[in-house]
């Protein structure tokens, strides 16, 4: 075993550290590329630099490899990518570019009669930057699962020995997935219908309110004078899975960005409390901007999604109404709700800076 130091986008280093191997070393028989960085925000807030940053490991780095290497017997070459190249991910432009790179080079490899592999891992468990960033329990919400590094090298193993060029591993509820897009994907229909027919007719579509939420069953079951406090516990846990915190750790009334919360994860805040209230409609666009406190915005639901029964005590109000007629409000709020995530992204950008 031979540990190196170098930096996979310099071909200086690249080129010594395989010197180091011809000379000192056994003959090199594979290669298997895994390095990457993440540099994430929505694309009206990246810069090129930003973009550098995140390709520089997998797209130059792949090609250092390739061309250093090419003249070499080698029985495999792997390079892991990303399933964000497939599916996308929200404010992970540059991520799923450099990923897609290394996926057409496996292909550039296997037209010139070369050996290649490039996986499209979904989110490991344990280990790597998904689990660093605490993503597990959100994609769940999504219907993607995290697997352990025990059956991601299981199948990495069983994918080496195959002959595939390009393979995405991820593990998946489909009909959660589906219930995501009006309509789905047309390069995953096919396989979304033959998962569907392995699934049980009772639980692949199920109603509504066969499948109601949580938080909707116990607020429907709690005495009116405990449901703002359940949906406040609600709200308050969703923004520590946001944060990364603890629920316990989330204040009521400290503004969240505060607590760190940027504009990428003001957008997935919103996505994730519609989410777990199975809303059919999606919430304002602006909602953390005009409710930055989880207070406030589990006052905002209380009182404009869910329509608890009032307290005494006035929820706080965004902005000032009087002297504007209800259907040029209505109007606003349909313009604020028609805003990209990726403009929803740009306002609380400037709103932080100002």
């Amino acid at each position: 075993v031979l540990t190196a130091q170098a930096d996979v986008s310099r071909v200086e280093d690249v080129s010594r550290v395989l010197s180091e191997i011809d000379h000192s070393m056994p003959p090199l028989r594979g290669v298997i590329h895994s390095a990457g960085v993440l540099e994430d925000g929505a694309l009206l807030n990246q810069t090129w630099e930003r973009f550098a940053k995140v390709l520089a490991p997998k797209v130059d780095g792949a090609w250092h490899l390739h061309t250093l290497t090419q003249d070499k017997p080698l029985d495999f070459f792997v390079m892991f990518s990303s399933v964000a190249s497939l599916l996308g991910s929200p404010g992970q432009g540059n991520h799923a570019a450099a990923n897609m790179f290394e996926d057409m080079l496996a292909r550039h490899r296997r037209a010139q009669g070369l050996p290649a592999l490039s996986i499209n891992w979904g989110a490991w468990a344990e280990v790597g930057a998904a689990a660093e960033r605490n993503v597990g329990e959100r994609i769940t919400l999504q219907g993607m699962g995290a697997f352990s590094p025990q059956d991601g090298l299981r199948v990495l193993d069983r994918l080496m020995s195959g002959t595939l060029p390009l393979v995405g591993v991820l593990p998946m509820t489909w009909p959660k997935f589906i219930r995501q897009f009006s309509t789905p994907p047309a390069f995953l229909s096919e396989m979304m219908t033959e998962a569907l027919a392995t699934v049980e007719p009772s639980t692949a579509e199920a109603p509504a309110s066969a499948s109601e939420p949580e938080i909707l069953r116990r607020l429907a079951e709690a005495v009116p004078a405990r449901q703002r406090g359940l949906l406040l516990a609600y709200v308050q846990e969703r923004a520590g899975r946001v944060l990364g915190l603890s629920a316990s750790q989330v204040g009521d009334r400290v503004p969240l960005n505060e607590m760190g919360l940027d504009s990428l994860m003001a957008v997935e805040l919103r996505n994730l409390l519609g989410a777990g209230l199975g809303l059919k409609r999606s919430l304002p666009a602006t909602l953390v901007f005009d409710y930055p406190t989880v207070e406030s915005i589990a006052g905002y639901l209380a009182k404009e999604v869910l329509t608890l029964a009032p307290v005494e005590a006035a929820e706080p109000e965004p902005v000032a109404t009087s002297g504007v007629d209800g259907k040029k409000m209505e109007q606003v709020l349909e313009s604020i709700e028609e805003l990209s995530d990726e403009e929803v992204e740009r306002l609380f950008a400037e709103k932080m800076k100002g």
